[in-house]
């Protein structure tokens, strides 16, 4: 049975890294309450987002980490247009201003990976299952 973590990892590291660096920073500046967290380079952001996740920790916490993140990216990746159009609402440092913008034919196939993984590994009952079977172990 493959984690939700390793489940939502493998999806994570597949998109591209200016996605990744953006959801990374977005999470970021939805969940601190350090507002200096919010002006950290990128890279700063994705790296420590990314160690975060993978952390090693008891299956509840695990379980909650992923209904968290899968709270922030749904509300991201579902209202990217809504966002990217008020431009201030998540403002992402970029080292020397330069953004990768996403296409949209690139954007429509981001979407769908995500709804397919929002059906299956990061589902509830999904995680809910691993969760319980991990408890059991």
């Amino acid at each position: 049975m493959i984690t939700p973590v390793d489940a939502f990892i493998r999806w994570f590291d597949h998109i591209p890294i200016s996605l990744r660096s953006y959801l990374a920073h977005i999470f970021r500046v939805c969940t601190t309450d350090d507002t200096s967290q919010m002006v950290a380079p990128p890279h700063q952001s994705l790296e420590n987002f990314r160690a975060w996740t993978v952390q090693i920790d008891f299956p509840l916490r695990i379980a909650a980490r992923m209904f968290y993140i899968r709270s922030i990216f749904d509300m991201v990746i579902f209202h990217y247009k809504e966002i990217v159009e008020g431009k201030d609402a998540f403002p992402q440092p970029s080292e020397n201003n330069k953004v990768i913008q996403i296409s949209s034919k690139q954007w429509v196939e981001i979407l769908e990976s995500w709804k397919n993984l929002r059906r299956k590994e990061m589902s509830d009952t999904y995680i809910h299952s691993w969760t319980a079977w991990m408890i059991k172990k």
